[in-house]
C-alpha cells in the first residue's frame, strides 16, 4: 500500500491535452529523481536518525499527503478529460 501510481494517475487528468505528454514527461523525471534519491538514502538515514525517528518522517508525510489530496483533488470518476479540463481552468 502506498502513493506510487497517485502520480501517474493524477497528471493524466491534470494539465491540458496540448501539453499533456511533455507536463507528463518532466512531472515523471523529477518523480523518479526523488524515488533515487529516497532509495540512496535510506541506510545512510536509517543509522543516522534510527527507525523511530525515520518512519515518523515517513508519516508525518503520508498524513501531509492525505490532507492535500482530501483539500485539493476532486473525484473524476465518470467525467471526461474535456470536463476535468474545464473544472481545473482558473475562475474568470
Amino acid at each position: 500500500m502506498g502513493a506510487g501510481p497517485v502520480p501517474g494517475l493524477l497528471l493524466s487528468e491534470m494539465f491540458p491535452s496540448r501539453a499533456r505528454a511533455k507536463a507528463m514527461s518532466v512531472c515523471m523525471a523529477v518523480h523518479w529523481m526523488i524515488n533515487s534519491l529516497v532509495g540512496l538514502l535510506f541506510l545512510r538515514l536509517l543509522e543516522l536518525l534510527g527507525p523511530l525517528v525515520l518512519n515518523t518522517i515517513f508519516a508525518t508525510f503520508c498524513l501531509l499527503a492525505v490532507i492535500f489530496v482530501k483539500k485539493n483533488v476532486f473525484e473524476t470518476k465518470g467525467k471526461s478529460l474535456q470536463d476535468i479540463e474545464i473544472a481545473l481552468l482558473p475562475p474568470v
